[in-house]
């Protein structure tokens, strides 16, 4: 896998040869005339360029692909473009207290989720956040170096660093001041970093060294501290049948845990059971920061309701999300439920 050190920005499909469509059976697209396309590329179908995922690529040029949306009203001989990358999330300070589907897109309406397509951010959605450079020209950084920080939601600052695999002298350095996501803020070498950047989901984003698991993580429910004790880095699975209170323990843990920062990934839950959960996030008082615990929340849902493609991918965006405040060196807690739905959806 090669990612683009310009941001992580995937590349534009436009250049691409353009495929059409042969075959609709449900969620499942066949097409053909794409060209040179690998497996698990993006491509986008359909005058609503619904955005489908490659599952299949035979010698004669016929490509089947799964589609993230609703198939509704895609026809035979509509066109499809390939982007020429595989999934990939927009990472930046606009997380922190967002609502999103499992393609990590805002879901910013009570309608949003019903809006086919909409890969990209929407027109209009580019927000402005102010800059504070920490890096100075001529310093030699490399992977995870604080260039600058923005304000960030919940009180913690947002640290932009030198992206994986990237090392050298910075040659630019952006003055303070206000700035968009997709802005150059330094140079280091030849490449560009922005306050955003893309990273496909299905990579792990890579470390130096795993540290032994030997700091309690306080999930606040004394009966699993004093029980059943949690490592900060390690990973519990929490079994039961329906109704014994699983879903009610891991909000309980969003509420009270000792992290700075949580992402709760709701992977085919019923829709009544997250919005309330949303409701309380957005009134509780953080005990922490003493501001609304939603603001140093990032909350991916894809509920029972919506494409079971997307919640498929939900898992891997919540797992990228994670990793990238891991990487910031802030403690970040992953909750999905539920994983046997996400199972379902494999």
């Amino acid at each position: 896998m090669v990612v683009s050190r310009e941001g992580h920005r995937p590349s534009a499909g436009a250049a691409r040869a353009p495929g059409r469509v042969t075959r609709v059976n449900g969620p499942l697209v066949e097409l053909e005339g794409l060209g040179a396309i690998a497996m698990l590329d993006v491509v986008e179908v359909g005058p609503n360029r619904l955005p489908a995922e490659a599952v299949s690529v035979s010698s004669s040029g016929r490509v089947a692909v799964q589609a993230y949306e609703y198939t509704g009203g895609l026809c035979v001989d509509d066109g499809a473009s390939p982007l020429g990358h595989p999934l990939a999330a927009r990472l930046g300070p606009h997380l922190l207290g967002g609502i999103f589907d499992g393609l990590l897109r805002p879901l910013g309406g009570a309608d949003a989720w019903l809006t086919p397509g909409m890969l990209r951010p929407a027109a209009g959605s580019v927000s402005r956040w102010h800059f504070t450079p920490r890096g100075t020209e001529g310093a030699t950084v490399g992977p995870g170096s604080v260039v600058g920080v923005v304000a960030g939601g919940g009180g913690f600052e947002h640290r932009v660093l030198v992206p994986p695999g990237l090392s050298g002298e910075i040659s630019w350095m952006a003055p303070e001041g206000d700035v968009e996501g997709a802005d150059d803020v330094a140079i280091v070498g030849d490449a560009r970093i922005t306050v955003s950047e893309w990273w496909p989901i299905r990579v792990a984003r890579p470390v130096r060294a795993r540290l032994g698991p030997a700091v309690p993580l306080l999930t606040g429910q004394r009966v699993v501290d004093l029980l059943f004790p949690v490592a900060k880095g390690s990973t519990v699975a929490v079994p039961g049948g329906f109704g014994t209170g699983k879903t009610v323990l891991l909000q309980q843990i969003v509420r009270w845990c000792d992290a700075d920062v949580i992402i709760f990934v709701g992977c085919g839950e019923r829709g009544n059971e997250l919005a309330d959960a949303l409701t309380d996030l957005g009134e509780l008082s953080d005990p922490k920061t003493g501001r609304k615990l939603l603001e140093r929340t990032v909350v991916i849902a894809n509920t029972s309701n919506m494409p079971v493609m997307a919640r498929e991918a939900s898992i891997y965006t919540g797992m990228t999300v994670a990793e990238y405040y891991r990487d910031m060196g802030y403690d970040t807690v992953l909750l999905a439920d539920s994983t046997s739905r996400w199972a379902e959806a494999l």
